[in-house]
């Protein structure tokens, strides 16, 4: 196994989550994101070259730094585009409208931990198709509390 998990690999984000209780208010996370490889050892004596995983990371992680993360697939909450470029979203009475250039608006049902594992876990396989290791992502929204989804 190998194993990627370095302080600079990570993004600062908003959000809220739809939780079982009710909606969180938006804040936001520095969140960190590792990267572990399943596999055989090489005859060159690697999993796979670390340079390549990283550097994927870093640029998925690049995308998502400084924005608002919003749902598209939440039954609860509606997404619109303005004729101005803005995106509006409403949940419930709550109505928020950002500038579409500082909006991440992600294919998940919900913008939780687990959720923005697997969309990254998604994100690094689709441009990483022919990788042999099975991968797994975590994201720690704080030391010591994330979640991991790994490929079967």
């Amino acid at each position: 196994m190998l194993e990627i998990r370095k302080d600079r690999l990570g993004f600062a984000a908003a959000h809220f989550s739809i939780l079982e209780t009710g909606s969180e208010r938006i804040h936001g996370h520095n969140y960190r994101v590792s990267l572990r490889a399943h596999g055989r050892v090489r005859a060159d004596g690697t999993v796979v070259d670390f340079g390549a995983l990283k550097s994927v990371v870093a640029e998925e992680c690049n995308a998502l730094d400084h924005h608002m993360l919003i749902p598209a697939e939440c039954p609860d909450i509606e997404v619109s585009h303005t004729a101005d470029a803005h995106v509006e979203m409403r949940q419930g009475e709550r109505r928020f409208v950002f500038p579409a250039a500082e909006v991440c608006v992600l294919p998940v049902p919900n913008t939780t931990c687990e959720c923005l594992a697997g969309y990254l876990l998604g994100r690094l396989r689709a441009r990483l198709p022919e990788l042999p290791a099975r991968l797994e992502v975590e994201v720690e929204e704080s030391p010591g509390q994330g979640a991991s989804v790994a490929e079967p």
